[in-house]
């Protein structure tokens, strides 16, 4: 994947942070400053389980999943992230702890990649900056109180329905067995549900 010039870098974290707070940021340069641009190949991790992270992570294009493995080799898919979208093991950033999940990607991927301490030090000295980094952390709750409630209230066909409408852009580009293991089913479950969907859409 070709590099960004530095101009171009800095283009795209100011449109990703405007997506977040379309007002104008204060210290701007000193903020892109913090992050270089690191590019990841199909199927190499950007956080691996067991390992620690300071890493954050702004995705300015391309797929990833996160993903929980058990022992047996058995993987949980727990979220997929695409541009533009804020891409951490926040778990791990906030404990100090070893990330407890893998994030790999799934195509290849641009990233702006910052160090977490230095990031958070940053945003607490400017209210805007605090502001803006509150509200990637409410996304990110958000999404994990409604993907939880979801698997265990919803219908496989309502969870099916609901990752079309969030990930419909970037769902035909993600292979259908890390889909099924998302939605907490089989391949073949999923296949009945598309067949469905596409039987609906026709009548």
């Amino acid at each position: 994947m070709a590099q960004l010039s530095r101009a171009d870098q800095v283009a795209a974290l100011a449109r990703m942070i405007a997506a977040l707070d379309a007002r104008p940021a204060p210290r701007f340069d000193a903020f892109a400053a913090l992050f270089h641009e690191k590019s990841l190949r199909k199927g190499e991790v950007f956080v691996r389980a067991g390992e620690a992270s300071d890493s954050v992570a702004l995705v300015n294009s391309g797929i990833a999943r996160m993903f929980y493995a058990r022992s047996d080799g058995k993987e949980f898919n727990k979220a997929f992230v695409s541009a533009p979208d804020f891409m951490s093991v926040l778990e791990a950033l906030i404990t100090g702890e070893p990330a407890r999940l893998t994030i790999q990607a799934l195509t290849p991927m641009q990233l702006f990649v910052a160090p977490y301490s230095r990031l958070s030090e940053f945003c607490e000295r400017d209210i805007y900056w605090e502001r803006v980094s509150r509200r990637i952390v409410e996304r990110v709750y958000v999404k994990k109180v409604r993907r939880e409630a979801s698997l265990l209230m919803d219908t496989a066909a309502d969870r099916y329905r609901a990752f079309i409408a969030e990930h419909g852009a970037v769902a035909s580009r993600v292979p259908d067995y890390h889909i099924a293991a998302y939605l907490g089913i089989t391949p073949e479950a999923l296949s009945r549900l598309k067949r469905a969907a596409t039987r609906s859409v026709a009548s």
